[in-house]
């Protein structure tokens, strides 16, 4: 077999490899040391932006909850009820402390500042509104629950834009990391330029790179737009134990503290907090959706049920406000279980309650069968500490028909049967349009004290 003669040799392999190996280690050298004045800056920033994101964030999430502790204690002051009024007023002393310690915190956004302040300037205008500014509060006497809507709304108000200053933080944090991609481009350069002779080294520290810092820094920044957008459930995996591991830890944890943040918020915000009950916002916002177009509920029509104790006060008198609201816990439990699944029990305020009921399956009116359960929840007596007592109550139905026009006429229907229900003599239900039923075996409209 013909053999083709060997060419003499014209490179070394021991020397191409040692040489590349050289070349590789010197780029790598030179590689890692950009790479980790780069990573470590990036970091520095990182950190640095969710630092003053935790500040700026922090500031506003105290001042928001004084200010929804401040607006309950407003309501129960324009209801009437005992509330220390010199507290009141050096809780709003306190809350302009918490406005002027937000607005001095350094922001990115120029515009915090004014918007803190607009926000503060609602917020007085709305107690001075409703009469519960200052000083006006020697004048404010009897009930003022018309106050409360307005009141209410301001509120809202302010909250939105307390809300719209936090959203401003967590932009800021994301312009923070759009700005490290300026740093990203300088790196890529450099190692280009630094590894055109090592095709195999660039390929490497590109792979590295790609692995190593550009997937958790994308991680982050997705992380950051999805907690902008108001996804406070997505979390960054940790996949290493380095400073983007720490921010990726941070990350978790402050998303986890914003979840928990908004979690309670919404829930205060619409469930009341001595009975744990749907509050009135949220028994608005049943009832508005029954009414929207592309609501099932349109087809099986709704009755509302309006509960008020019947002399409520003499409890209150007798077992002071501790036994008061411990009554009330009760009788939210007995009304929870006196009603469906699908039906909805809210308290209004005080000792008044609501009852949503959903039609039966077959079109019939079910407000009826659940007002006589309610009732019968009404035979055991209640146990207010060692003090057993049985109390009547006065309730007033309106049931949605298609001729209904609107939530505030149900509203009004149902508010209506309630007090013609008082005026009738208490502990009885009496349906709007219809007649009244006396069902409460106890004296009418007294509350009873039995001995032990």
């Amino acid at each position: 077999m013909h053999k083709t003669p060997t060419a003499p040799r014209s490179f070394s392999l021991q020397r191409e490899w040692s040489g590349a190996f050289t070349l590789m280690l010197l780029a790598l050298f030179i590689g890692a040391a950009v790479t980790v004045v780069g990573v470590r800056f990036v970091v520095n920033e990182m950190e640095a932006a969710t630092g003053r994101l935790q500040d700026e964030y922090g500031s506003v999430e105290e001042l928001t909850a004084a200010l929804d502790t401040h607006e309950q204690l407003g309501h129960q002051l324009l209801a009437a009820a005992p509330v220390n009024r010199e507290a009141f007023v050096l809780e709003q002393q306190d809350i302009e402390a918490l406005f002027g310690a937000a607005a001095a915190v350094r922001a990115a956004d120029e515009g915090r500042p004014g918007a803190l302040s607009a926000a503060h300037q609602d917020w007085q205008t709305g107690l001075e509104h409703a009469g519960l500014w200052g000083d006006q509060l020697r004048n404010l006497s009897g009930i003022n629950v018309t106050d409360a809507p307005a009141f209410a709304a301001a509120s809202s108000t302010v909250r939105t834009q307390l809300a719209a200053v936090q959203q401003s933080s967590l932009q800021a944090l994301n312009r923070g990391l759009v700005d490290t991609r300026e740093l990203e481009g300088l790196l890529v350069i450099g190692r280009f330029g630094l590894f055109v002779a090592a095709i195999g080294a660039t390929l490497y520290f590109r792979r590295r790179m790609v692995k190593d810092l550009m997937r958790p820094v994308n991680s982050l920044r997705r992380g950051v737009l999805k907690l902008q957008s108001g996804d406070y459930s997505h979390r960054l995996d940790v996949a290493r134990r380095d400073e983007l591991g720490e921010v990726a830890v941070a990350f978790n944890g402050m998303a986890a503290a914003l979840q928990d943040s908004h979690k309670a918020l919404t829930y205060r915000a619409t469930h009341d907090d001595l009975t744990g009950l749907a509050n009135r916002a949220a028994l608005a916002e049943r009832l508005l959706a029954s009414f929207e177009p592309d609501s099932d509920r349109r087809t099986r029509h709704e009755g509302l049920l309006f509960i008020d104790i019947d002399d409520f006060k003499d409890v209150n008198d007798s077992l002071g406000h501790q036994g008061g609201d411990a009554l009330l816990a009760q009788l939210a439990e007995r009304l929870r279980a006196s009603v469906r699944s699908h039906d909805l029990v809210a308290r209004l305020g005080g000792d008044e309650f609501a009852v949503v009921v959903l039609d039966n399956d077959d079109g019939t009116p079910a407000t009826g069968p659940v007002a006589e359960r309610i009732y019968e929840a009404l035979s055991e007596p209640f146990m207010i500490g060692n003090r057993s007592l049985r109390v009547s109550l006065s309730m007033g139905v309106a049931q949605r028909t298609a001729e209904t026009a609107d939530v505030t006429e149900l509203l009004r229907q149902a508010d209506s049967a309630m007090y013609r229900a008082k005026l009738g003599g208490k502990a009885r239900y009496e349906i709007h349009g219809g007649a009244a039923a006396v069902v409460e075996p106890v004296e009418t409209g007294r509350v009873r004290f039995i001995e032990q």
